[in-house]
């Protein structure tokens, strides 16, 4: 079974930074080329794209201290300019401000959250299929981090990124996120980076400071959070630039894909992947049938689900597509917010199982 590496990262902010930069320093680097590349192919030269990762470098610093100097120890440990480290931590806000009618990306992701009365242990869930460019999956990481400062936690992220996307805290404080676009994305680019909310999310030891982190300032680009609690509570958060929206689970259960679905924004992601349209319903619909009673077994399958297929729940590269925009299911995330443990694999869940990591107390 071919599994995510797993890397645990302890001491200061930097000398973590340090070991993750050492031990990843050729994933960073693909990392760089990867983005840089994809940049260019949805209109942001490389140059424009330099110029704005220096500027979020103090910004940053200003912003979270402990978050820039890990950055930096990434930087250092990797021998890769600080600059570019930046540009993989801002590479949200570079690329979802520069998509359009005509670029959009190929980030299809379904996220979903489950309360302790829909699940067979009564315990409590997030969890999501991550969709990106099927290349990505090489230099996805899952990183254990233990500080003195801050919340224990472990989280998917992409090699060079100090924040982790999809990921569980001592506290049970879970986390799985949705990319999605506005016609605002991008007028205000140098705010607070998604990553970097991310991570103070998972440093978060309670539940009303991890949703703050979300709520306080304003955003950049829109994205979607859904933020769980192992003691039974779980919101998905919808943000844009302009706006902030809330969606409570149903039943105990809530779902979420690439467009908004509270009233008032104007959505603009599944205008180049309908496919959103069903893939939260569908998942929904297939939880709503064994609620009460969804187990590990309803939740994998359920993941796995093929309707649509390649544009399905479980995504697969289209063949007919351009290579730019061919995108997979890089890994599939199951967080058990009772236990602290993050459950994932290494591409589609179809073709690989779930490796288990759970974070060491």
């Amino acid at each position: 079974m071919t599994s995510l590496p797993h890397l645990v990262l302890t001491g200061s902010p930097y000398e973590r930074g340090l070991i993750h930069g050492e031990h990843f320093a050729e994933e960073i680097r693909t990392n760089v080329e990867t983005y840089l590349t994809r940049f260019e192919q949805h209109g942001a030269e490389e140059k424009t794209v330099r110029n704005q990762a220096s500027e979020y470098v103090p910004l940053v610093e200003d912003w979270n201290a402990d978050y820039a100097s890990e950055l930096r120890g990434i930087a250092d440990g990797s021998g890769i300019a600080i600059e570019e480290v930046m540009l993989l931590n801002v590479r949200y806000e570079i690329l979802y401000a520069s998509y359009s009618e005509q670029t959009a990306g190929t980030d299809g992701c379904t996220s979903f959250g489950l309360l302790p009365t829909a699940t067979a242990d009564g315990k409590t869930y997030v969890g999501q299929n991550w969709d990106w460019a099927s290349p990505i999956a090489d230099t996805l990481v899952v990183n254990e981090i233990h500080q003195n400062d801050g919340s224990d936690h472990i989280a998917i992220t992409e090699a060079g990124i100090v924040g982790g996307k999809m990921g569980v805290n001592e506290h049970g404080i879970g986390l799985v996120i949705n990319g999605l676009v506005s016609p605002d994305d991008g007028e205000h680019p140098f705010r607070k980076p998604f990553h970097l909310r991310c991570r103070e999310i998972l440093d978060a030891k309670r539940y009303d400071s991890a949703l703050e982190s979300i709520i306080a300032t304003p955003h950049a680009c829109s994205v979607n959070y859904v933020v769980g609690h192992g003691e039974g509570e779980v919101i998905d958060i919808e943000t844009s630039p302009h706006r902030t929206d809330y969606i409570y689970p149903r039943n105990g259960i809530v779902t979420h894909a690439n467009h908004f679905m509270t009233p008032g924004f104007e959505s603009r992601m599944e205008r180049q992947l309908p496919d959103s349209l069903y893939r939260a319903n569908r998942l929904h619909r297939l939880f709503e049938h064994q609620r009460g009673e969804i187990d590990d077994a309803t939740i994998r399958s359920s993941l796995r689900d093929h309707f649509g297929r390649p544009a399905s729940i479980c995504r697969h590269e289209d063949p007919n597509s351009l290579p730019e925009e061919r995108s997979q299911t890089d890994t599939s995330v199951i967080l058990d917010l009772h236990d602290r443990t993050l459950h994932a694999t290494y591409g589609p869940p179809c073709d690989e199982d779930y490796r288990t990591y759970r974070l060491d107390e």
